[in-house]
């Protein structure tokens, strides 16, 4: 089969600020917080066959330049319109080379192209994978809309052309459909996001603050309403500030089987011996609280510079923990790279590229025939619906994973930011996600999990064309709110 790009438009949908304020990594805990708006990137792929048949295809993500360039001295606007710029040639790139046989030959084509050009440009790593895989996504979404299949169908039949071994050639007896799991999975635990300025008790927020929206507010109430077991904290490199709030988390959640903890530093040490001091204390201080965590994440720069002695430490420490990379895997060899010298495995991101996640997968099943454990987390970049949430859970179901961190209902109140059209649609086709409360829609959230079947439809988990008319071009967005 043979298919034809037509056309691509960027759109951009603006959200009204977070409930609450978010803070990771060194940002401090104290003092007035931010609350941000999400403006969320998409990308409508117009697509043909052969045949003569044609669809769209689509993807979005959160444009979060915060995240993805940490570097100091640079203020958002820049930063946004530094994104765009290098989203609009990753579309002229696509555009260039309309026709392809297989999704994977003609991504693996142009990724190349713009992360060359991401560095040529001087911008994160991160940050050009991030304008890559809204490209990749949307392309996969209207391949498997014209087949007629979920994604985890075109996966399992091999018809996207996937080679892992074309990316890793150490994995050329490694075929995807016999190693990946071999239904999708149905339901999540959501691992609910602790950020640094999260109220724990209602001791922490005074009533002048508190938003009174309807909807829990600190974590106390998440765990009443919601259930919810699993929880990914965010530590600052503080280490004395982090374990004495760890110390109060512990007291305050769920002691179950089931309960599970991450830690997430978003780059805040700059010292490994100072990393392995705290983790160490932490066992020592609160050994309950080490005995659930399940993995510590990005805690140093996302450099991967490490001297022997450096790789040694963290050596010793994935052996009490794994700890493993997210920020920090911006090119298609970092995870390789960070395994060489020490690290335990990565994070799955669908901002970060959907085949990467594919590939990583891939090399820690190849590690684990070498008897090595490693980890593929899923992670969060505030996924909200429709396009983002929907296509997130979706690779996680053909990821086969057991949890996801969550936070996009925690920072923004249900689908109040969607137009009329999407959120009836969206609730028509997916009633095991949402569920309605007063006048608005939200994630269903039942004994800390969600199910979400429904989202195995053809194409990649978004049953309706999205409302563009809602939306705002991304050049016109950019120029509006951002100007140079």
């Amino acid at each position: 089969m043979t298919y034809r790009i037509k056309n691509i438009e960027l759109y951009v949908r603006e959200t009204p600020p977070g409930r609450m304020a978010f803070a990771i990594g060194k940002q401090s805990a104290k003092g007035p917080q931010q609350r941000l708006t999400s403006p969320l990137g998409h990308v409508r792929l117009e697509l043909e066959n052969d045949r003569g048949d044609t669809t769209f295809g689509c993807a979005g993500d959160r444009l979060s330049v915060r995240w993805l360039d940490k570097r100091p001295g640079r203020e958002r606007g820049l930063k946004l319109r530094e994104l765009v710029d290098l989203i609009e040639f990753a579309r002229e790139t696509y555009l260039q080379s309309p026709q392809f046989e297989t999704p994977f030959a003609q991504w693996q084509q142009c990724h190349k192209t713009i992360m060359r050009e991401g560095r040529r440009r001087k911008q994160e790593d991160l940050t050009a994978a991030f304008a890559s895989a809204l490209f990749e996504r949307a392309l996969l979404d209207g391949v498997a809309r014209l087949e007629g299949r979920s994604l985890f169908e075109m996966i399992h039949a091999d018809r996207l052309g996937i080679r892992p071994a074309q990316v890793h050639p150490e994995l050329h007896d490694l075929p995807l459909p016999k190693i990946l799991p071999p239904t999708p999975a149905s339901e999540f635990y959501i691992r609910h996001t602790v950020g640094l300025a999260d109220p724990l008790t209602a001791d922490d927020l005074p009533e002048k603050d508190r938003v009174n929206d309807g909807l829990p507010e600190t974590l106390a109430e998440y765990i009443q309403t919601d259930g919810v077991v699993h929880f990914k904290v965010k530590i600052s490199g503080q280490p004395d500030h982090d374990l004495a709030r760890l110390e109060r988390l512990w007291d305050l959640i769920p002691k179950t089987e089931e309960t599970v903890i991450t830690l997430d530093a978003n780059e805040a040490y700059t010292d490994m011996g100072r990393f392995r001091d705290f983790v160490q204390n932490l066992e020592t201080q609160n050994p309950g609280c080490f005995q659930h965590i399940s993995y510590i994440e990005q805690p140093l720069l996302r450099s991967l510079k490490v001297t022997p002695a450096d790789a040694k430490i963290l050596r010793e420490i994935g052996e009490s923990k794994p700890v493993i990379i997210d920020e920090a895997d911006g090119t298609l060899h970092s995870f390789k790279d960070a395994h060489a010298v020490g690290y335990s495995g990565t994070s799955h991101k669908n901002c970060k590229g959907f085949f990467k996640s594919l590939m990583n997968y891939a090399l820690i099943a190849h590690y684990g025939l070498e008897g090595e454990s490693n980890y593929l987390s899923g992670e969060d970049l505030q996924n909200l619906p429709v396009v983002p949430l929907h296509q997130d859970f979706v690779s996680a179901s053909i990821l086969g994973l057991n949890d996801c961190e969550r936070n996009g209902h925690h920072y923004n109140y249900g689908l109040s930011l969607l137009s009329d059209q999407d959120k009836t649609n969206v609730t028509k086709h997916h009633r095991d996600l949402y569920v309605k409360r007063g006048d608005e829609w939200f994630l269903n959230i039942v004994d800390g999990k969600v199910r979400c079947a429904s989202l195995q439809c053809p194409g990649y988990g978004v049953s309706n064309e999205p409302d563009w008319a809602s939306m705002t071009n991304m050049r016109q967005w950019l120029q509006t709110r951002f100007p140079a």
